[in-house]
C-alpha cells in the first residue's frame, strides 16, 4: 500500500531527528534562516480597551530553524499604536498607574522570542501555533501630545497560532496573537472597575510575507 503524505512526512523527520541528535555539529550547519515583516492592526482587550481604540501595527523578525524539523525560533520585533478612545477613568491605564483626565494614545514596543511549531500538512496551507516571552516598553500619550505618564518597561507572555502559504518566489502567512503584559502591581485606581488589575492585554491580527 502506497504511503500517505503525512505519514511519510513523519518517518522523515523520525529520521532526521536521529540524524541530528547522533552529530549536534551536523544540526547547527544545517540551521537556516528566513526574514519577515508584518503589519496589521492591534485590538486591545480588558480594560485596556476602555482607555484606547483599536490601532495598527508593523513589525519584523528573523526565523531559525533546521529542515524537517517542525519547531523553529522566531526573534521578533513589533511596534503597536493604538488611538484614545476612553474617559478620564479609564485613562488610569497610563503604563505605571496614576490618573489623566483624557483619553490616552497608547504606544507599545516589543521584543519577544518565541517557538514556532508548524503541523506536518501536504495542503498550500500550513497551520502553526506560536508562543513565546519578552519586553514590552509602553507609553502614554494625552490627546493634545504631552505624556500621561512616563514609560515603563514590562515583561510579558504572548500566544497565538497562524497559517502559512505560498506566495510566488515569497512565503506569506496571517496570524493572531494573545499579548499579556505583566505589570506586577496594581495599574491605578480601578475602585469603580477593579481593584487588582496587574496586567494588560491585546490581540494583534498581522498579515506578511518571508524571505
Amino acid at each position: 500500500m502506497r504511503k500517505r503524505g503525512p505519514q511519510k512526512f513523519s518517518e522523515e523527520f523520525r529520521r532526521e531527528a536521529v540524524r541530528l541528535a547522533s552529530d549536534p555539529k551536523r544540526s547547527i550547519r544545517q540551521l537556516s534562516g528566513e526574514l519577515g515583516v508584518m503589519a496589521g492592526a492591534t485590538v486591545p482587550i480588558g480594560l485596556l480597551k476602555d482607555a484606547t481604540a483599536s490601532g495598527w501595527n508593523a513589525g519584523a523578525f528573523v526565523n531559525l530553524g533546521v529542515p524537517l524539523v517542525p519547531v523553529s525560533l522566531r526573534l521578533e520585533a513589533q511596534w503597536h499604536h493604538m488611538g484614545g478612545a476612553g474617559g478620564a477613568i479609564a485613562c488610569t491605564l497610563a503604563p505605571g498607574g496614576g490618573f489623566c483626565p483624557e483619553p490616552i494614545e497608547k504606544r507599545i514596543v516589543d521584543g519577544t522570542a518565541n517557538l514556532v511549531y508548524t503541523f506536518p500538512s501536504v495542503l498550500p496551507l500550513h497551520l502553526y501555533l506560536i508562543g513565546g516571552a519578552g519586553v514590552y516598553e509602553e507609553r502614554a500619550h494625552t490627546e493634545n501630545g504631552g505624556d500621561a505618564h512616563e514609560s515603563a518597561t514590562k515583561f510579558g507572555v504572548n500566544a497565538g497560532a497562524g497559517d502559512k502559504f505560498q506566495l510566488g518566489t515569497f512565503g506569506g502567512f496571517v496570524e493572531a496573537r494573545y499579548h499579556n503584559i505583566i505589570h506586577g502591581s496594581d495599574i491605578g485606581d480601578y475602585a469603580i472597575r477593579s481593584p487588582k488589575v496587574k496586567s494588560l492585554q491585546f490581540v494583534p491580527i498581522s498579515a506578511g510575507i518571508t524571505f
